[in-house]
């Protein structure tokens, strides 16, 4: 996998593991055909598979959200039907929604929708 995708990707994949989600089969194939992108395939247990990409351009705190966004997708169609789908849960609101990632002072964080309140960064779930 390339490197930088590799960087983006670990902080998720950490917070993933507090989830009732198998563990995703990661595929290291280019599907972007995008110089400016480094992507790979992301494999659930039940087959279905979903393309994850980050800029090569974006700064790393930007991949991070870029691929935790994505992630987050993934994890909510593994869990659908199956779980409660709003993953990570926001611990102010843990029945309403899940957290939204986004980049707080050069870090990747997960904060409340509701309020915009920051809650943990990217890895720490």
């Amino acid at each position: 996998m390339d490197e930088l995708l590799s960087e983006a990707m670990a902080p998720v994949l950490r917070d993933l593991r507090s989830a009732d989600v198998a563990p995703p089969r990661i595929e290291d194939r280019d599907w972007a055909g995008d110089p400016d992108s480094a992507s790979v395939l992301m494999w659930g247990a039940d087959g279905s598979g979903v393309g994850v990409y980050a800029s090569r351009s974006a700064s790393a705190p930007d991949r991070v959200a870029m691929v935790a966004e994505q992630v987050q997708d993934w994890a909510i169609e593994q869990l659908w039907g199956r779980a409660t789908t709003n993953w990570p849960a926001c611990p102010r609101h843990p029945e309403t929604h899940p957290l939204r990632v986004s980049v707080r002072d050069g870090v990747a964080v997960w904060t409340c929708p509701a309020g915009g309140v920051a809650i943990t960064p990217v890895g720490s779930v």
